[in-house]
């Protein structure tokens, strides 16, 4: 019995390690897609500093983000299985009138099948020079593009920008800046065209 459940244990350990390799580097790796089973990873752990609760204030306008890293999800693509890090989230929008416009935070913790059913996700690490233009980016310094779903116009296609930037009175602390920008999507004819969190850069601050 012991060399059956030892050799269960080792066929499992082998197979694991197999689904998960080679180990490439989501910012700098090569050859995207092209090798089946390979692992994208957040090698510099990228992902870790934006994980948690954000919130933007105004007077009455708030934007509440949740953000939390998924490990080695898995996805199809062509037919062909690979693994990549990924970060998730969910959104709250209050606007200027304190009139809730959206509210998805009830579904952060949710198991969805497709990492993509949640209102904010992707990966991408991209750097300073790319766009949306950054005045104040240092040279070097990484930045993440999300893909966020707007609720009520989820024809538009939308991208949020992050990056962590110091806390103005404590600097033991980051704060987040959020910008906000749209990117290509096919919209139908007659609908508007203005999202319902406004385009621009929010400041957030670590809840």
């Amino acid at each position: 019995m012991k060399n059956t459940l030892y050799l269960l244990l080792f066929t499992f350990i082998i197979l694991s390690c197999k689904a998960q390799s080679p180990v490439i580097s989501l910012y700098d790796g090569d050859e995207y897609l092209n090798i089946e089973n390979a692992y994208y990873k957040d090698t510099d752990n990228d992902f870790d500093r934006f994980v948690g609760t954000w919130k933007f204030t105004n007077g009455s306008e708030e934007f509440t983000i949740i953000l939390k890293k998924k490990l080695q999800y898995m996805f199809t693509y062509i037919n062909k299985t690979y693994y990549k890090d990924m970060l998730y989230g969910e959104y709250n929008y209050i606007d200027e009138n304190g009139n809730e416009l959206i509210n998805t935070l009830t579904y952060i913790d949710n198991t969805f099948t497709n990492i993509s059913e949640h209102k904010i996700f992707g990966n991408s690490i991209i750097p300073y020079k790319f766009l949306p233009k950054c005045e104040t980016c240092l040279p070097g310094e990484r930045r993440i593009r999300l893909r966020l779903i707007d609720v009520l116009k989820d024809y538009l296609g939308i991208n949020i920008v992050l990056r962590t930037v110091p806390n103005e009175t404590n600097i033991t602390v980051n704060d987040l800046q959020l910008v906000i920008t749209g990117t290509y999507a096919d919209i139908p004819d007659g609908v508007s065209t203005i999202p319902t969190i406004p385009y621009g850069a929010y400041l957030m601050i670590k809840q």
